[in-house]
């Protein structure tokens, strides 16, 4: 009875002992677990994967007009009312403004008697040419009427003094064959008359050629003069150009005086005012709405090699967004930025709309590509860190490990590597709660 009672004794006495070394073991189990909970790095792990890096750009721009054309009318007329202001909306044909029907009357008066006056000029010079050339012909008929009777005068005179000369020259020959002679039919006294004869016939010669040398300089002289008279041709000028001016204000005065928009569009300066005459330039800009608006905006120098001419944008808005094409990229005067440009649709936006500008660009597809928070940098060299599970005296453990990689290209987000070290059972840190080296003992996040 002693011995059973010992022995029950012994048997409690053993089980709480077990107990308590069951209860110690498992105080143990949970402080190990909290120290390991504040000594090992939490890690959450990523495998390679096969990807396209996107660069996104975004410029914050303005929407300005794409081209402005200029409304133009004839200068000088009285501005009697205005119809529109600056930043209004207009249709093609709308009313902009009135012109003064007086005024315009009197630049029609102005003009035609302008041009009357110059064509009253041009007839009285015509008559004044016509007269002066009818002098001239009549003139230079004489003249050469003139030449021909002194010619035929000095032809006759010729013919007669030769022929006395010729009967002066018989009769000196006959009267030598006869003998010497007496008195005025002596040799001597017909070798004198001859003498004469000669002498008369060369001096009427000579006179003859004189007068045919005046008559000819008289022709001459008549002959009309050749002059340059360039103020017809400089009126008939003046007058097409006056024309033109009336043609203009004929359709100003068919139009009743009112100023058009000549397409839809955005008023966007008004140069007159009421009671002023209209100037020899533009009246109004404004747009056109059929050329469409466009973005200004500008790249930093870091940006401007993801965006190129004829590329495919996004422009929003706070209520709107568009796809379009950069139209072109200049550098600015400071050198600094770069000027981008992107046509817009017609109605599309509103101008001066603050907008942005969105593009992304998209690189080669690489077959090893992970997040970039997983790639350190030190000094010229990157390596990752993967999660490798070790044997130790506790049994496997997940363990970090340091590997040299080559980063081929990276974006904000990715960044792409050579597959040569890693595949797609890499498990590689993406992020950690602490410092991790190569070797410590880490614990990969739930879920992973």
């Amino acid at each position: 009875m002693n011995q059973m009672k010992l022995k029950t004794r012994n048997a409690a006495f053993w089980l709480k002992g077990f107990a308590w070394l069951l209860l110690i073991m498992f105080l143990f189990t949970i402080a190990s677990r909290a120290a390991d909970s504040f000594t090992v790095a939490k890690v959450n792990v990523v495998s390679p994967s096969e990807r396209k890096l996107q660069y996104s750009v975004l410029v914050e721009g303005r929407i300005e007009k794409n081209r402005e054309i200029s409304v133009l009318t004839y200068p000088d007329l009285l501005v009697k009312s205005i119809w529109v202001n600056e930043g209004q909306r207009v249709k093609k044909g709308e009313l902009l403004a009135k012109l003064d029907k007086g005024s315009l009357k009197e630049q029609i008066d102005k003009i035609e008697d302008e041009k009357r006056s110059l064509e009253l000029e041009d007839a009285a010079a015509e008559a004044n040419r016509r007269q002066e050339q009818r002098k001239q012909q009549q003139g230079l008929a004489r003249a050469k009427n003139d030449y021909v009777q002194t010619k035929k005068k000095n032809e006759t005179s010729f013919a007669r003094a030769k022929k006395e000369l010729e009967k002066a020259k018989e009769r000196l020959e006959r009267q030598k064959k006869k003998g010497k002679g007496q008195g005025e039919n002596s040799v001597a006294a017909l070798r004198a008359v001859l003498e004469e004869k000669r002498k008369a016939y060369q001096e009427l010669k000579e006179a003859g050629k004189a007068e045919e040398q005046a008559a000819k300089r008289a022709i001459e002289d008549a002959m009309p003069d050749v002059t340059v008279d360039n103020s017809t041709a400089i009126h008939q000028i003046s007058i097409k150009n006056l024309n033109k001016q009336l043609q203009k204000l004929q359709e100003v005065k068919k139009q009743k005086g009112k100023i058009l928009a000549p397409a839809d569009g955005v008023i966007t300066e008004v140069l007159v005012s009421v009671g002023q005459r209209t100037p020899d330039s533009r009246i109004f800009n404004m747009t056109d709405d059929s050329a469409g608006l466009k973005f200004v905006g500008q790249l930093t120098k870091e940006d401007v090699k993801y965006v190129s001419t004829g590329d495919t944008v996004t422009i929003h808005t706070a209520e709107k967004e568009e796809e379009v094409s950069v139209t072109s990229l200049e550098m600015d005067e400071s050198r600094e930025f770069m000027d981008i440009t992107a046509l817009l649709p017609a109605k599309s936006f509103s101008l001066g709309e603050t907008a942005s500008l969105r593009v992304v660009q998209e690189s080669e597809r690489y077959s090893c590509t992970v997040p970039l928070t997983a790639v350190y940098q030190d000094a010229s060299k990157a390596y990752v860190y993967l999660v490798q599970q070790e044997d130790t005296i506790l049994g496997k453990q997940e363990v970090a490990r340091k590997i040299e990689i080559t980063v081929l290209e990276k974006n904000d987000a990715y960044a792409a590597l050579e597959p040569d070290v890693l595949d797609s059972g890499s498990r590689i840190i993406a992020d950690t709660d602490r410092f991790v080296e190569s070797g410590d003992r880490v614990r990969t996040k739930e879920g992973e």
